[in-house]
């Protein structure tokens, strides 16, 4: 027992040591998690990083409210008013440039006698507003269709209020699924991370140390101690797990103090699911060991896997729409019954699948894997 711990002590080191481990397995996943839940988790809560230059030339009260709808709508607004008695051309020219040059995303010309037509004391002609914006640029389009929406939003109120909207429209709104509390992206995202984390660490980790060892006679020196080939891989699936739990606390920790994500990860079910994606990707990871005839072949077949494995488990963002080709990969996929199931255990939704089946892929997957491996790790014995 003390040379399974000393092995398992000595794997954990190895991660802190070396300049590619201590990337990969412990701030990669803490960056990926400050990134995208900074990016998205700002969009969600309704300040969007999106710049707007309005131009208002007009002088009544429903220029300055469109100006108030926008802000409410969550866009950073500068606004440019020409002084009384001067042109306006200047300031159009500067709201082109603004989009232009990529200072901001888009540009509001809000007209002359806004008010006063849209009131009714005004000529009866069409009234335009202009709006500028980038096109082929994401968040420039994006911009624009905010702006859009509001400016239909704006028009309806006007119609309401105006009297000639004589009924409201009838809207039935039912709830189909879901809980009813709302799901922040950055609590949908921890986990999600946390499973990136584990698989990344089974699926390189597990092979680089093995083949490794073997390649460079490592192993042999081990098993001359005398150590088995049984409590050798012992060793290693506890030093992946020591990892692993300082993996968890870490991103747990930084989504608590960065995002407020207070997720109970201390309940039964959820460390069922977390112990559960473990032994998933430590079995991933001993498989790729035995399949591969080197360190070389064993990191090119973990980067076959990882990818695929995770934008197809809905790791990071919701798995809707889906073309139906790729609907088979993703229900045989375990990322996405261990992500299914541990954000049910969280409370944070209901699952597509069963939880029958949300425990039974990843089990399959564990037994495949680890028979398959435990056949081919022939090596071992070879000492």
């Amino acid at each position: 027992m003390r040379a399974i711990g000393a092995l398992a002590l000595a794997f954990a080191r190895t991660t802190l040591r070396e300049g590619n481990t201590l990337f990969w397995f412990w701030l990669f996943p803490l960056l990926l998690f400050g990134l995208l839940g900074g990016i998205f988790g700002r969009v969600e809560r309704g300040r969007l990083d999106l710049t707007v230059v309005v131009v208002n030339l007009d002088r009544g009260p429903l220029g300055w409210e469109l100006l108030r709808a926008l802000e409410e709508a969550g866009l950073a607004l500068r606004s440019l008013v020409p002084p009384l008695g001067t042109s306006a051309a200047p300031l159009l020219d500067e709201a082109r440039r603004e989009v232009a040059e990529g200072r901001a995303h888009a540009a509001l010309i809000v007209p002359e006698a806004f008010s006063d037509r849209l009131l009714g004391g005004g000529e009866k002609e069409s009234l335009p507003v202009e709006i500028f914006y980038r096109r082929g640029e994401a968040g420039s389009s994006t911009a624009a269709s905010l702006l859009a929406e509001v400016l239909e939003e704006f028009g309806c109120a006007l119609l309401a209020q105006a009297g000639l909207v004589r009924a409201p429209v009838g809207l039935g709104v039912q709830r189909v699924g879901g809980g009813a509390q709302t799901v922040g992206y950055a609590e949908f995202l921890l986990p999600g991370v946390l499973l990136m984390a584990l698989f990344v660490l089974g699926l390189f980790g597990v092979p680089d140390v093995v083949l490794l060892a073997r390649e460079t006679g490592v192993l042999r020196r081990y098993f001359a101690a005398p150590l088995s080939g049984g409590r050798y891989l012992l060793g290693v699936g506890l030093g992946l797990a020591l990892v692993a739990a300082a993996q968890t606390a870490a991103v747990w920790a930084l989504g608590r103090m960065a995002f407020g994500v207070r997720l109970p990860l201390g309940r039964p079910a959820s460390l069922a699911f977390l112990l559960l994606a473990f032994a998933t990707a430590l079995a991933l990871g001993f498989l790729i060991a035995a399949l591969a005839r080197n360190s070389a072949n064993a990191l090119a077949l973990a980067n076959l896997l990882n990818l695929p494995l995770q934008f197809l488990g809905g790791l990071y963002f919701p798995l809707t729409g889906l073309p139906a080709a790729l609907r088979p990969l993703v229900a045989a996929n375990p990322l996405t019954h261990l992500a299914e199931g541990w954000r049910m255990a969280l409370g944070l939704g209901t699952p597509t699948f069963p939880l029958w089946l949300n425990l039974l892929v990843p089990l399959l997957w564990i037994v495949g894997s680890g028979a398959l491996a435990a056949a081919r790790l022939t090596f071992l014995e070879d000492r």
